[in-house]
């Protein structure tokens, strides 16, 4: 079975190429440019490549009917990859192709509460409507649906960690009060490449998470108690995440509808229950107050100061 994987230049999708190739499976990367994919090359991954908007790219990608993956998204801060082509358009063009060229099996990656939060959030509105193009397309699927990543706290993925180093300063994005099942990447990645397998997956949406519950306030405590760092609570209040939204819109349009998403989960949470098939494939999954002793560099638990 080859592994067509879309999206392996991100986060998720390198820990993805790199458990695939872990796991034996000829995999092949449909990526935008070789530009960032050094790390797919270095798995000796062959790259084609293409742009998902592309539809001679997808048919290319697509010739020998290979099992596809995708993590592939937009990102609110680029005008040349916005949600709303990459998200909204792209990812149902992509399905539409695959079930034309008898695509075996598609494996989506999603978003927790994609379903709750369409009415009002235009990322989860845009995964939403994929899913159903999908489920709607005949071709055997499974649909995965992450809650947060613990990686929100490291570097290189937002810039909580360098608030907290720099000021010590734990931002919310609202309140901080919604709770989130955060879940490491590795183990979301270890689920994309199980769910080939398990036949508890097909034709199935799957919820995953972390063995760990915890709102934003609660995880800067666990940081601040295992790092011995002081941090101080500051959450921007949801009316100034929809003020600085609008007043971003003439440069970034998308900003908005970015931070529609965090005052969804602020107010709705975005915890899961993980299926016990599931859990059980995955077996030991990483705790949150594992990946703070990973991100920065603590060998064992320690006491520290508690969050303000």
């Amino acid at each position: 079975m080859t592994v067509l994987l879309i999206g392996g230049t991100g986060l998720l999708g390198g820990a993805i190429a790199a458990e695939l190739v872990r796991q034996n499976y000829p995999v092949r990367a449909l990526v935008r440019t070789g530009k960032g994919a050094a790390r797919l090359r270095g798995l000796g991954i062959e790259l084609e490549v293409g742009d998902v908007r592309d539809a001679r790219a997808l048919r290319r990608a697509f010739r020998d009917q290979p099992t596809v993956m995708t993590t592939a998204q937009g990102n609110p801060l680029s005008r040349s990859n916005p949600m709303r082509q990459i998200d909204g358009s792209a990812n149902q063009h992509m399905i539409v192709a695959a079930r034309k060229a008898g695509v075996p099996r598609f494996v989506f990656v999603s978003a927790l509460k994609a379903d709750q939060g369409a009415a009002t959030v235009p990322q989860l509105a845009y995964k939403f409507a994929a899913e159903n193009v999908l489920q709607a397309s005949g071709i055997p699927f499974t649909i995965l649906r992450p809650s947060s990543f613990q990686e929100t706290f490291d570097d290189g993925f937002a810039p909580f960690k360098r608030i907290i180093e720099l000021a010590g300063v734990g931002l919310t994005m609202g309140s901080g009060r919604g709770r989130h099942s955060f879940v490491a990447v590795r183990d979301v990645a270890r689920a994309a490449v199980l769910s080939l397998a398990h036949p508890e997956a097909l034709g199935q949406i799957v919820p995953v998470g972390g063995p760990d519950d915890l709102s934003y306030r609660e995880a800067y405590r666990q940081i601040a108690k295992i790092t011995g760092r002081r941090v101080v609570v500051l959450p921007a209040p949801r009316i100034a995440l929809k003020l600085g939204g609008l007043l971003a819109t003439p440069v970034l349009p998308e900003l908005g509808d970015f931070f529609a998403f965090f005052e969804f989960f602020d107010r709705h949470g975005y915890t899961c229950a993980t299926p016990e098939w599931l859990v059980r494939a995955l077996g030991r999954r990483r705790s949150f107050d594992e990946a703070v002793r990973d991100f920065y560099g603590v060998n064992q638990p320690g006491v520290g100061l508690s969050a303000a």
